[in-house]
């Protein structure tokens, strides 16, 4: 297992070697994966990584823009390896147990899902249907879609790690990415009264919910009432918030199924469940 390390600004020696023993590790205890190389990035602030996903986006015409721009350290393998690439500006700015549940969160996407295909998901008819039937942007279609995917692998890549367990790191990942920030409550706020908006919302919390229900077996949590996830999705409506949990914890019901499958079965819920209740309010 090869894992070729690449620098892009300024980051101490002392925090490539740690991002490189966690890895390292991490893809140890995961093996047998069949994973043989994996190209890794660190760069030194957001808008480094940032203008280096922009120009692959634009090259490549691969993945939507901007819904994961806030994120510590992202996977992809759009060019066929496997890519993870951090931002050290928020790297440090976390815990040490943070820091290894968030790299060995991206490892676990690498042996999951380290290839093109899953990249590449086909917008299943229901959702076309939906989408036409509430006129939805073509735009918005495509960026739902990736957010459930996300939310799906998201919860395969938790079960890996907590199935070699790892698991203090992984319940503290999971309660990490389901705070809610400001953006959230602001992006609410703007959304009122437009229920296309407002879908886009809630389906944006969806893939922090597939992590906290992948962990829900370790912790007891039954549903979202018994999670301290409960409080902080407090500024959504009730309903919502129960609907929207209630497709997370699907997940927990179909780890028989492969990727693909899920995302289906995830969409669908997301249909019935959420979306046309979203617009029957109106």
């Amino acid at each position: 297992m090869e894992i070729i390390l690449e620098r892009f600004g300024r980051i101490p020696d002392e925090v490539m070697v740690e991002i490189q023993t966690v890895m390292k590790d991490c893809y140890q205890r995961l093996s047998p994966h069949g994973l043989e190389i994996v190209d890794v990035m660190v760069f030194e602030n957001s808008s480094r990584m940032e203008a280096h996903t922009s120009e692959e986006r634009n090259a490549l015409g691969a993945y939507p823009a901007g819904l994961d721009a806030d994120f510590v350290a992202t996977h992809e393998a759009w060019t066929g390896l496997p890519r993870i690439k951090v931002c050290y500006a928020r790297y440090r700015e976390l815990s040490p147990l943070l820091r290894a549940a968030i790299l060995r969160h991206e490892v676990a996407h690498s042996v999951l899902h380290g290839s093109p295909e899953y990249y590449i998901f086909p917008i299943p008819n229901k959702l076309l249907e939906a989408s036409d039937k509430h006129s939805l942007p073509r735009s918005m279609t495509v960026n739902i879609l990736y957010l459930i995917s996300i939310g799906v692998k998201d919860y395969e890549a938790l079960k890996l790690l907590l199935d070699h367990q790892y698991v203090e790191d992984q319940v503290a990942y999971s309660l990490h990415v389901s705070r809610t920030e400001k953006d959230d409550l602001e992006a609410w706020d703007l959304s009122r009264g437009d229920s296309k908006k407002e879908l886009f919302c809630l389906v944006g919390r969806f893939k922090d919910l597939a992590c906290v229900a992948a962990v829900a077996d370790q912790k007891g949590w039954r549903d979202l009432e018994s999670s301290p996830a409960e409080k902080e999705l407090e500024y959504l409506p009730k309903d919502m918030r129960k609907r929207l949990a209630g497709i997370a914890w699907a997940l927990t019901r179909m780890d028989s199924y492969d990727t693909y499958t899920k995302v289906e079965i995830i969409t669908d819920l997301v249909i019935r469940n959420l979306m046309e209740q979203v617009f029957r309010k109106k």
